[in-house]
């Protein structure tokens, strides 16, 4: 007998969500015209008809939770398009009745709103059928996500990896490549004897540490013996803004770099004060509103894009395809590409529409 075609073969073959295909077959909001018609076309060429199965997920309720650091004060640089990818998906699964949890968390360490807390309050009072959360934590927070895959609840982590945990996957950068382009952006464009002034973030966040790493692992293996200081925060305080001030003023630093997004924002700022904006190549991290006007202003010479509101919405997939449909991602690990924005492309970047083209 020949199989039934699904809207999943259509999916795979049109190289899309299930929520696409089903926004597209169904004539909901949520896809474009020419993505639409493409869908239809595969369809009607695979004869597709409509599955009774699929009606019947609609008449349960799948909920998943997202506890992601919420997106105010110094988050919002990385955290807003983490959360629009999360709900850009779950808005797309309207029609299967699935519902989206929002649990916002500080890491206040006081103990109010962290992300142990949030997790171990939404186990104990709240039936979930799947969670998406952040990987990094303290050890705390390492045993409450633990907690959820040991309940049977799945678990996808985003942007920092616990394999220990016993989660789904994790959909993350390559960091350690990050690293590497960002220092043979460096080093193609300084004087012979220039030195180098690297913001490396907190050395106990991943995401930091390991694009350091991948940054000193490059400069090792091109023989570069030239002096590269290290400013190590993730805070921003008058303090560790001065110490930027003072980095850049030495004689011997001729270009900079950040490996996160509050010390780009730093970064920019005290180029601008020594006014050394212009005079030297200058990398900054991540894309939001202050990064952008240093990139069009010439501050910063580039931007290294990690892609946040992929990530998210990539995890959210995984995690609902796997729970409606038994699908597995397709590795524990799975590695979303960062770019290099210029000032010729960042038009491209500020546009919505962008995020949709995957």
């Amino acid at each position: 007998m020949k199989k039934r075609i699904t809207i999943k073969d259509i999916a795979d073959k049109a190289n899309v969500s299930l929520g696409t295909v089903h926004c597209a077959l169904s004539g909901k909001q949520g896809v474009s015209e020419q993505t639409r018609l493409r869908i239809q076309k595969i369809a009607k060429e695979c004869g597709y008809r409509p599955n009774a199965v699929a009606a019947s997920l609609k008449r349960k309720t799948i909920r998943i939770a997202a506890a992601i650091p919420g997106p105010a004060e110094d988050n919002r640089f990385y955290f807003t398009h983490v959360w629009e990818g999360v709900r850009e998906y779950m808005r797309s699964m309207g029609d299967f009745n699935v519902e989206l949890l929002e649990f916002q968390y500080y890491n206040d360490y006081s103990g109010v709103n962290n992300q142990a807390n949030e997790l171990n309050d939404l186990l104990k009072h709240t039936k979930v059928d799947g969670l998406l959360t952040i990987g990094y934590t303290d050890i705390r927070g390492k045993m409450s996500i633990q907690l959820f895959t040991e309940n049977d609840i799945p678990v996808v982590l985003i942007g920092t990896d616990l394999p220990q945990s016993g989660r789904l996957c994790c959909v993350k950068p390559n960091y350690q490549i990050i690293g590497r382009t960002l220092a043979e952006l460096i080093i193609r464009q300084i004087p012979k004897d220039g030195g180098i002034l690297l913001c490396a973030g907190d050395a106990a966040i991943p995401a930091h540490y390991m694009i350091t790493q991948g940054f000193d692992a490059y400069l090792e293996q091109k023989g570069f013996k030239n002096p590269v200081y290290k400013i190590h925060t993730n805070k921003m305080k008058e303090e560790d803004y001065n110490r930027i001030v003072r980095g850049l003023q030495r004689p011997e630093v001729t270009a900079c770099c950040s490996v996160n997004a509050r010390s780009s924002v730093m970064l920019g700022k005290a180029l601008i004060e020594t006014g050394m904006a212009g005079q030297m190549t200058a990398v900054g991290s991540d894309l939001f509103e202050e990064n952008f006007d240093y990139l069009r202003t010439g501050v910063f010479t580039y931007l290294v894009h990690k892609n946040p509101y992929m990530q998210a919405y990539l995890s959210a997939k995984y995690l609902v395809e796997y729970i409606l449909r038994g699908i597995r991602p397709p590795m524990d690990t799975v590695y979303v590409g960062s770019e290099i924005v210029f000032q010729s492309s960042m038009s491209m970047y500020e546009d919505e529409v962008y995020k949709l083209l995957f």
